[in-house]
């Protein structure tokens, strides 16, 4: 089978060299590499799949795609990958809640509390469900410890030296 020759412009060349080297996701400079190997150097589809360790067929749709589309070619599909296990909606519902209204006697969640409270961390490890919530934009913080006095002036004459440094 006759192979199509591809014609590129300059400007597509270009694109491709900067898609490559400056490229924001890793995947995104990998397809551009090969298909600015096939286009842009004359290689084969085969002998550039084999240089960057992929597989030919892949190499060969990225170029027909980027023909066809342009650098919006390069970028994962919706839909593509794997679904989501953790239900940020779920997770949510649960921390604004107390953990003793699930007979859970701490005031505060812990990894293992909310993996054995909530259905969606049920069967995950300790540090899944810490990089779960993180994802989520959750931290934990620890909680300050709080000295009360009867004194009515104790705030002014705590002063600076209670208050946290900045660095």
């Amino acid at each position: 089978m006759l192979a199509k020759i591809v014609q590129f412009s300059p400007e597509q060349f270009e694109e491709l060299l900067n898609l490559a080297r400056h490229g924001k996701e890793a995947h995104v400079r990998l397809k551009a590499r090969a298909v600015y190997a096939v286009v842009g150097k004359g290689m084969s589809c085969e002998i550039a799949a084999r240089a960057l360790g992929m597989e030919r067929r892949s190499v060969g749709r990225w170029v027909r795609e980027y023909e066809a589309r342009g650098a919006s070619a390069f970028g994962i599909r919706e839909g593509r990958g794997r679904k989501a296990q953790v239900d940020a909606v779920e997770i949510v519902e649960y921390l604004r809640q107390s953990p003793r209204q699930f007979g859970i006697p701490l005031t505060r969640w812990t990894l293992v509390a909310l993996r054995n409270v909530v259905p969606c961390l049920k069967g995950m490890t300790e540090s899944g469900v810490w990089r779960a919530l993180k994802r989520l934009g959750y931290r934990y913080k620890r909680g300050q410890p709080v000295v009360h006095s009867p004194d009515p002036e104790y705030r002014e004459k705590r002063g600076l030296w209670s208050r946290p440094l900045k660095k």
